[in-house]
């Protein structure tokens, strides 16, 4: 992502938005150059990343021969049209979103032991509370267990950009959130909720 002043975030409030998203982007270099791709669910401590995934994925694939990844978490809020900021700037039409850029070091393993201790932490993050078997290597999960690897990401840098709103000064992003909420297209409430908040927080 292209680092803009005018859409740095704080650091903590782009860990409290990592913390409240369910997926996020792997990408990973396979050794023909073309990077491999899978949307998965997570659990991030500190500056460690879990997730699984199968082990058939080309980006698992392309983990082992080369283990570096980028990690993105993001969310797409909307697009808003140019007139809304200048009737003749056709340049301040925009996409609003948020997101998070990890780099980060892997380690791999198809353990079944680590696997269920990963899929154990994720549905505790997901499904706190929630009833079911145990999950361990038995008769129950043991085979998928086997199909599945568990992928540990560190964090080494992190690239983060809230592009919320047009760059100006509040009146202009409630007057962005107004005409979102005005056209009605599916999320524009939502945008033009997080555009609000991004001002009354500034």
């Amino acid at each position: 992502m292209y680092d803009s002043d005018r859409y740095r975030i704080d650091p903590a409030i782009a860990e409290t938005f990592v913390q409240g998203q369910r997926h996020g982007t792997l990408i990973a270099t396979s050794p023909d150059g073309f990077p491999q791709v899978s949307l998965l669910p997570f659990v991030k401590d500190g500056d460690q990343i879990e997730l699984h995934c199968v082990q058939e994925d080309p980006t698992f694939a392309a983990l082992q021969t080369t283990p570096r990844a980028t990690f993105l978490v993001s969310d797409f809020l909307a697009a808003s049209r140019h007139d809304w900021v200048d009737p003749e700037d056709a340049g301040r039409a925009t996409l609003n979103f948020r997101a998070v850029a990890f780099e980060c070091t892997v380690e791999l393993s198809i353990e079944p032991a680590d696997v269920a201790s990963a899929l154990a932490r994720l549905l505790a993050t997901y499904e706190p509370g929630a009833s079911y078997t145990p999950i361990e290597d038995g008769d129950f999960y043991g085979a998928r267990l086997r199909r599945l690897a568990r992928i540990r990401l560190t964090v080494v840098n992190t690239h983060a950009k809230f592009k919320v709103g047009p760059a100006g000064p509040p009146d202009l992003k409630r007057h962005v959130a107004d005409k979102l909420r005005e056209r009605g297209e599916p999320n524009d409430a939502r945008a033009a909720d997080v555009i609000e908040a991004s001002v009354t927080k500034a």
